[in-house]
């Protein structure tokens, strides 16, 4: 019994941010095109690896191995419509893109007709080895699955697929390992962070665990939160921006813990608050006590807005780290 998993590439770096028809232009994974990379490098370990040559499918497929590229992998042609937006084209191709809405199989002006891109693509399917993955492109594979019986399907960025024997599995499976500390660095480093941000994120996530097997939660949640909790620590509004990639992975349950590092009510001493709390109590990498921390960041409030924030987030520490005390906890 011959198997192979087929793997759509992660989310390419759009210009601007503007989603774009993409066939043969060739765009590097964004942040969380290299976040799904990593998940699929930790989840998947195939026999043997194989990519499009396109540069989002080898940036996909690195985590797992170094693969062999295949030129009858790379997705089709799109034609006129290869790398202009998605607005761009329905401004300038009404008509067709209204009927394409409808029968997706119309073809695009100047693309490479459906017939010669299944063709190429599956034979290049068909020369791999059991047990190999091969990362690809959504319209080729869509073409392939419509081909076994599987219906017009688009998986989304990250997932894969099971062929085995020559029947499609149920389509669009996403990787969902566990998320040990060695994980959570993989991420870490994935989403560009440098060292020191790594080792910040692995001393509160020390912290946090403590907390929480001092307040009875569940401590491998809130670690794992604690770990990530400044995943996305180089873009502006981080937490909220971490939270977000994380609901995007499938690990949604910890959103919330990252959404609210950095400032919490203070009200009450849940998850949220102890990696919050946790976070506030590490310093370079070191514990800390809430007042040294706070004292290390004031110089760089400039603004009365910034200080005022700062004080704020003071305010709500000393809450949080006096409802810890109350509990029994020792800072």
């Amino acid at each position: 019994m011959k198997s192979i998993l087929l793997i759509r590439h992660g989310e390419p770096d759009f210009p601007g941010g503007r989603r774009m028809c993409l066939g043969r232009t060739d765009l590097p994974l964004s942040a969380l095109g290299r976040l799904q990379a990593a998940l699929l490098g930790l989840a998947l370990k195939p026999a043997a690896l194989y990519s499009s040559p396109l540069r989002r499918a080898v940036e996909t497929a690195r985590p797992m191995g170094g693969p062999i590229e295949l030129a009858g992998l790379a997705e089709r042609d799109a034609g006129e419509w290869d790398g202009l937006a998605f607005e761009e084209i329905r401004s300038r191709w009404p008509e067709l893109w209204e009927r394409r809405g409808s029968q997706p199989g119309l073809p695009m002006p100047g693309a490479e007709p459906d017939g010669a891109a299944l063709a190429r693509f599956k034979a290049a399917v068909d020369s791999l080895p059991d047990g190999a993955a091969a990362v690809s492109h959504a319209g080729v594979i869509g073409l392939y699955l419509e081909s076994l019986g599987a219906g017009r399907v688009k998986l989304p960025y990250g997932a894969y697929v099971e062929i085995r024997d020559g029947r499609a599995g149920t389509p669009g499976a996403l990787p969902h390992p566990e998320l040990d500390d060695a994980a959570c660095e993989a991420l870490l480093r994935a989403a560009g962070n440098p060292e020191k941000v790594v080792r910040h994120c692995a001393a509160v996530a020390d912290v946090a665990e403590g907390l929480a097997r001092g307040l009875g939660m569940d401590a491998r949640r809130v670690r794992q939160a604690a770990y990530l909790h400044d995943i996305a620590r180089l873009l502006p509004d981080h937490a909220h921006a971490g939270a977000l990639w994380l609901e995007a992975l499938g690990y949604g349950s910890l959103a919330p813990l990252v959404r609210g590092h950095m400032t919490h009510p203070g009200d009450v001493l849940d998850e949220a608050g102890a990696v919050c709390l946790a976070d506030k109590l590490v310093l370079h990498g070191r514990r800390c006590s809430v007042d040294e921390r706070f004292a290390a960041s004031r110089e760089k409030c400039k603004t009365p807005e910034a200080r005022a924030a700062h004080a704020k987030r003071y305010a709500e520490a000393k809450r949080l780290e006096t409802l810890a005390k109350e509990r029994g906890v020792i800072l």
